[in-house]
């Protein structure tokens, strides 16, 4: 004996019901694990100068965007360090950052994480409300 209409409608419009609270019982525990995680931040990047040989010549690390120069071949980017290798290793260290540019013939350009003496500079600053993180890593040779 088949149960009445009435009765398959009332299961489906259950069936549906469990689907929605299933899936915003999803959407709400995912933005739970996602506030958890490190308070977002500018991008950091790794910009690597070499010579034709791939010696190091000097590296920085570079905070937000990267633009590149329209009227040169090079890139603008704002400095939080910078390492010389040539004749000795030398580290210099820019809390507030440095507006340069960078030009050479070989240029490397990947992502990098926040140097710890920077983040514990901003360990008595509050987060930061909003940020743009992407993950993509670039070569770039001339």
């Amino acid at each position: 004996m088949k149960p009445p209409p009435c009765f398959e409608n009332i299961q489906n419009v259950k069936r549906i019901g469990f689907f929605f609270l299933a899936l915003v019982m999803v959407c709400i525990l995912a933005g739970c694990c996602a506030s958890r995680c490190h308070p977002c931040e500018k991008p950091y990047w790794r910009v690597v100068l070499t010579d034709f040989e791939g010696c190091w010549i000097s590296e920085y690390i570079a905070e937000g965007k990267i633009a590149k120069m329209p009227d040169a071949e090079g890139y603008c980017i704002w400095a939080v360090q910078r390492r010389t290798f040539k004749p000795w290793i030398l580290t210099y260290k820019y809390p507030l950052g440095r507006p340069v540019k960078v030009m050479g013939s070989n240029i490397i350009i990947t992502p990098a994480c926040k140097p710890l003496w920077l983040q514990e500079t901003d360990r008595y600053l509050p987060p930061p409300n909003q940020c743009s993180q992407t993950g993509k890593s670039r070569y770039i040779s001339r």
